[in-house]
């Protein structure tokens, strides 16, 4: 007869930890120049034991609707503090720290949460280290809702690239179970149990929360690396010897000379997993190149969680330019009603979470969904005959005009190919006679100036004629998120200084 599994609360799941193996070092903070701190699993439950005795009189202040807001890093104190409110079953929001105070109220006030805040420090998390009291920092809000009968273990923010971030609630990460983590996501992604796991991505996003609790409840040794050049990270992954780790495409850019000149720093690696961006063909072949197929692993979905697709190098090889097939997720391409369209015609992609969690889930309000319970991230593109899906361009990206359609994204994506383009982003410009395209780009130190006809020459194979850029604006970066993500209201910015109207990015 098979062994029945029961969940348990998380804070017993890590007094179980600590009493296996009290000093191991649980969690390892490092930062450039190979400087580290650590902290054992005794030490961590002690800690989040006690900021969780705190959370819960807090909560009991505002008659068990607190919200607890923090301004996460890439640290032990913000491990704690979510920990911390798992265990007290207080709703945990954290938040990306350059947010500021005008965007956050507005984010909250949108999510039906109180805007008046209540600021206090949590203790046992002081540092002598030089701006290290503000990672401890938390403020209280209230969870308005008052058609819930539960509340949401955690908050989670959108990206807000294109203005005030929006709040999606989730009520999953309340016990644990060995049986739900690592989820399916992360176990067909190369991730292995008891495994060494860097965490460098900010801590206020979906897959880098899930990846920071469930790898700690399942005895992961997590190590934490602040912002750091590709050269120290890489020594990161060595010294640690390092099996799996989450990255964005802007980061794999980023580390890819400095892994070519040395990949044995990489042979650590079980599994390297990337999401949140269109990585470009050339990216991911050079990294299938470096670690071959079954240690490349990409996913597709959003803060949202409706539905994840899942591919590895050795497929994506097979299926160059595809995000995989639909991971307990139902996919469908459809026009602006939903409707289904057969196979190779491009349209808006629909997913569908199936089981319970799927069921459960209401659809974003700011999302489209179809009454039988599909919903769109707002991507345009396709499925083949295997089910495998291709992610065209965002829907958003649609510039309509006279002389046809823009698709803003392929041509930033066409013009990161250039030779002499280190970064693009592209917009569509209102003119007098008619719409035209923008483009925003970083080129290489070794070029002069900037040659409008050449680069025009180079698109014009791979995109229509009236999609050519016809404004080029050299910028010595492009604005963009922690995680790369384009910063839309940033980059408009750019073009109206400069004259010009933007009305897309």
């Amino acid at each position: 007869m098979p062994r029945a599994v029961n969940a348990m609360p998380i804070s017993e799941k890590l007094t179980e930890l600590a009493a296996e193996a009290p000093d191991f070092p649980a969690i390892i903070e490092v930062a450039a120049g190979r400087s580290s701190r650590e902290v054992t699993y005794r030490c961590l439950v002690d800690d989040v034991r006690g900021i969780a005795d705190l959370l819960r009189a807090w909560n009991r202040d505002l008659n068990g609707a607190a919200v607890v807001c923090h301004p996460a890093t890439v640290s032990i104190e913000t491990t704690k503090i979510i920990l911390a409110a798992l265990c007290a079953g207080v709703t945990v929001l954290p938040y990306a720290p350059q947010l500021d105070a005008e965007a956050l109220s507005g984010a909250l006030g949108n999510a039906g949460l109180s805007t008046r805040t209540r600021y206090l420090r949590v203790p046992g998390s002081s540092s002598s280290e030089p701006g290290r009291e503000s990672a401890a920092t938390v403020h209280l809000t209230r969870w308005e809702h008052t058609t819930e009968h539960r509340r949401p273990r955690y908050l989670l923010t959108t990206s807000g690239s294109t203005g005030v971030p929006k709040i999606v609630p989730f009520w999953n990460l309340g016990d644990y179970d060995p049986r739900t983590i690592p989820d399916l996501v992360f176990r067909a992604c190369g991730w292995r149990s008891g495994q060494r796991q860097l965490i460098t991505l900010p801590i206020h996003h979906i897959g880098t929360v899930a990846a920071l609790v469930q790898g700690v409840l399942d005895r992961n040794q997590i190590v934490l690396a602040k912002p750091m050049e590709p050269e120290d990270l890489l020594n990161t992954i060595a010294d640690h010897r390092i099996g799996w780790l989450m990255v964005t495409p802007h980061y794999m850019k980023a580390l890819l000379p400095a892994a070519t000149r040395d990949p044995q720093r990489l042979k650590s690696l079980t599994g390297i997993l990337h999401t949140a961006l269109p990585c470009p063909a050339p990216l991911k072949q050079a990294w299938i190149d470096l670690l071959g197929g079954e240690r490349v692993f990409e996913m597709y979905g959003g803060t949202e969680g409706v539905g994840v697709t899942v591919i590895n190098g050795s497929e994506w090889l097979a299926k160059p330019g595809s995000v995989g097939r639909g991971l307990l997720t139902h996919l469908r391409i459809g026009d602006v009603p939903g409707q289904a369209q057969g196979a190779g015609g491009i349209g808006r992609i629909y997913l569908r979470r199936l089981g319970a969690a799927g069921r459960a889930r209401s659809a974003a309000p700011w999302l489209r969904h179809t009454d039988d319970g599909y919903v769109s991230l707002g991507d345009m593109g396709w499925l083949d005959e295997d089910g495998y899906l291709y992610v065209f361009d965002r829907a958003a990206n649609r510039a309509a005009t006279s002389s046809g359609v823009m698709w803003l994204g392929r041509l930033s994506l066409v013009l990161r190919t250039h030779p002499d383009v280190l970064d693009a982003e592209c917009v569509a410009l209102t003119g007098a006679e008619r719409d035209t395209t923008g483009a925003l780009l970083v080129l290489r130190d070794s070029v002069a100036e900037l040659d409008l006809p050449a680069i025009q020459s180079f698109c014009a194979s791979r995109i229509k004629d009236h999609e050519l850029p016809e404004v080029c604006i050299r910028v010595t970066e492009i604005p963009r998120s922690e995680i790369g993500k384009p910063d839309a209201v940033a980059i408009r910015k750019i073009f109206d200084r400069k004259g010009f109207r933007a009305t897309g990015a």
